[in-house]
């Protein structure tokens, strides 16, 4: 286990609302019975304060000759304070120490805190490059694979990552199923995927599932196991190969590789919700404000898909516009903070 990862386990107690919860409670008892003994015995802020903390650590330094007030006052302190003392102690060791040497908990503590996120079952080539392009659009998401080494080079990278096997409910669930809108079976292994397909399908009914086939016959089974798309990394690899045979210029837009350039077209959609500021906007308005973006089509609520919409066709809540441009571009507009 690496410095970085104790260091960010250890510290990592700081985020969890119990542990702040209790130490909020202890500095409220030190307020007051601060300004208990102050008001009661007449003493300084300090003195008060140094006699609160001598009574709540149970040192017991000394007779101050407290009055009768003061004797009761400080009874009531003792029990209520020496207890909610000892329980955020105790929750702030049993929380540090999980985190440094149960570093299982700490992941799945941070995975169900997570809502709306995306959870890729597979830490392999495809699996890295799928975890690539969501954190650049700042998409949260949380990662699962069996093999140790994988998942703690993913941890060590500030990753959310589970060691466990996808195909069990209880790794799923652990991973924030529940509050999470996709799933990405992208295992090297068809049947492996389908397996993770179908216990998800079982646990969450509608939630999407993309996942990887190696092998064309497999598309159908994957489907049926529950996929809501089926994508053959082969396939793609080699449409592209074939393009830059084809049509080099062309291939040398839709697929750079370089990890760096920002001149590859790239498409993408958003949608149009009644917050959105596109609502019951025209087309022709979306154009002027984004000019390096080019609107391909709408996908409409009812399922129809218009090609190259016309300028005058006003956006409505539930469409899914379609769009092409550089990275950076895309990005801005489907994403404005990401971009920001």
């Amino acid at each position: 286990m690496s410095n970085l990862h104790l260091i960010r386990g250890a510290f990592a107690f700081r985020l969890d609302p119990t542990v702040s919860r209790s130490l909020m409670v202890c500095c409220i008892v030190v307020i007051i019975g601060t300004a208990g003994f102050t008001w009661i015995e007449g003493w300084s802020a300090w003195q008060a304060l140094f006699f609160t903390l001598v009574t709540l650590t149970t040192v017991g330094y000394g007779d101050y000759g407290l009055s009768e007030q003061g004797e009761r006052f400080t009874a009531v302190l003792m029990i209520g304070g020496i207890a909610s003392v000892s329980y955020a102690v105790s929750q702030f060791i049993q929380y540090a120490t999980t985190n440094v040497l149960l570093p299982e908990k700490r992941m799945i503590h941070q995975a169900k805190r997570l809502s709306g996120h995306c959870i890729i079952c597979g830490l392999g080539r495809t699996g890295y490059r799928v975890i690539t392009l969501l954190r650049e659009q700042g998409v949260s998401f949380v990662a699962i694979d069996t093999d140790e080494r994988l998942v703690e080079r993913a941890r060590n990278e500030g990753m959310i990552a589970i060691c466990g096997d996808a195909t069990e409910d209880h790794v799923l669930l652990d991973a924030g199923l529940k509050n999470a809108t996709s799933v990405a079976a992208v295992t090297a292994n068809d049947s492996v995927n389908a397996m993770i397909c179908l216990t998800t399908r079982a646990l969450c009914p509608k939630i999407k599932i993309s996942a990887r086939v190696e092998g064309d016959q497999s598309v159908q089974k994957l489907k049926r196991a529950g996929a809501s798309s089926v994508i053959n990394p082969a396939r793609y690899g080699g449409d592209g190969i074939a393009q830059s045979l084809i049509h080099p210029k062309t291939a040398s837009l839709l697929y750079e590789s370089d990890g760096e350039s920002t001149r590859a077209l790239k498409f993408s959609d958003f949608e149009i919700d009644k917050w959105s500021v596109w609502n019951d906007q025209q087309i022709r308005d979306l154009g002027k404000s984004n000019p390096e973006i080019i609107i391909v089509g709408i996908l409409e609520k009812s399922g129809e898909f218009t090609l190259r919409p016309d300028v005058n066709r006003r956006l409505a809540v539930g469409d899914i516009v379609l769009i092409a441009g550089t990275s950076e571009n895309v990005k801005c507009l489907v994403n404005p903070k990401v971009a920001a």
